[in-house]
């Protein structure tokens, strides 16, 4: 066993400097000060008070806490120890890479940054339920959004996951843990005088070529990701082929008269669509185009994102009264609940939905009950 006490770390009062030495007492190690233990297992070094001065507790209270890391409560396993740093690399070689799309993966590997900055250094048994709550609690007190610390998030507990499947920990310290969703989720759209803005901003200035792309998000419901590696493959025989989806399931989308109509206006210059004139590769970005165009358009930019054209589209077709389960062959949604997040009906309809209710006025005459007045105390007579 290896038991000690503070207290009796120099048999001496004073030390080399001629200072008083604290840790020294002169009853030691009968005193009352508290034993610690102090072991390494498979080269990790564990040591804590075992707040008692008994010496036979001290030492049933080490023993045990030996039996409960070895038999894998801390998540050993008897093997050797593995950071997340470690756990990342492996995740990332034989589970991210081959499983993910490369836009996927680029992304887990941008909030890794954040995930190895806080957590990269800690082993993995060391990772419990309150290590994430401490984590959680760091990244919103650095003010980010819910939504964001909730995907880094996923990817912490989608590591921890694959550690039980490959027998690195017995049991994930991520089952439990609740993260906070975004509860003001965005439910602007543009109304069709907007809309009509916003592309003829397009008119002007060096993004004109990126005004096809704005138009057809517009007219097919669908994800920027999406039409972004469009094919002039994929838009043949009178439709339009979407493989590159958020869920993996490729769709097909018929192309009306107002799409034959954007994909004709486009120019030929190589196997995709959507091609930079500087690059020959589809478009990466085309928010700082987009944010302009929302200024010369008049259109607030606090609230509108490229997402948001296809809330657009989506609440458009619902208006128009289209049954959710084509909406939902159109969109991609495989449940309604999915697709309810897209539908926001405009403040008119709210209006003239309350009007439908026509209730007809009180007939105030006729009421013989007494109307209160709410916010005003009344004196009672006693």
């Amino acid at each position: 066993m290896s038991l000690k006490k503070r207290c009796s770390r120099s048999g001496s009062r004073t030390l080399p400097s001629g200072t008083a030495n604290p840790l020294w007492c002169r009853t030691s190690p009968r005193c009352a000060h508290f034993w610690h233990y102090d072991f390494r297992v498979n080269g990790r070094r564990y040591r804590a008070s075992t707040e008692t001065a008994d010496k036979h507790t001290a030492r049933d209270i080490e023993a045990r806490e030996r039996a409960r890391i070895l038999d894998g409560k801390h998540g050993i396993r008897r093997q050797k120890d593995v950071t997340v740093r470690e756990l990342w690399a492996l995740y990332l070689a034989n589970y991210a890479t081959p499983n993910h799309k490369p836009s996927t993966v680029h992304r887990e590997r941008q909030m890794w940054r954040v995930l190895d900055r806080h957590l990269g250094g800690h082993l993995l048994h060391e990772i419990t339920s309150f290590t994430l709550e401490q984590f959680k609690a760091r990244r919103l007190a650095e003010r980010v959004k819910p939504a964001t610390m909730a995907r880094e998030f996923m990817i912490l507990s989608s590591m921890l996951r694959r550690a039980v499947e490959w027998g690195y920990l017995l049991a994930s310290p991520a089952v439990g843990v609740k993260v906070p969703r975004d509860r003001a989720r965005r439910t602007r759209i543009l109304t069709p005088d907007e809309s009509a803005r916003l592309l003829e901003a397009y008119d002007h200035g060096r993004h004109a070529k990126v005004k096809p792309l704005i138009h057809l998000l517009l007219a097919t419901a669908a994800r920027f990701g999406e039409l972004r590696v469009l094919r002039w493959r994929d838009c043949q025989q009178g439709y339009l082929w979407l493989y590159h989806t958020k869920n993996g399931r490729s769709r097909r989308l018929p192309i009306t008269e107002d799409i034959a109509a954007i994909l004709d206006a486009i120019p030929r210059l190589g196997e995709y669509v959507f091609v930079s004139w500087r690059t020959g590769q589809p478009f990466k970005c085309v928010l700082t185009g987009f944010r302009a165009a929302l200024k010369v358009a008049g259109i607030g930019t606090e609230d509108v994102v490229i997402h948001t054209l296809r809330h657009t589209a989506i609440s458009r077709m619902m208006d128009a009264n289209i049954d959710p389960r084509t909406i939902m062959e159109i969109s991609g949604h495989s449940s309604l609940s999915e697709l309810e997040r897209y539908t926001h009906p405009r403040e008119q309809r709210k209006a003239e939905a309350l009007r439908a209710i026509n209730v007809s006025p009180m007939d105030t005459k006729r009421s013989q009950t007494p109307v209160l007045s709410f916010g005003k105390s009344k004196a009672v007579n006693s």
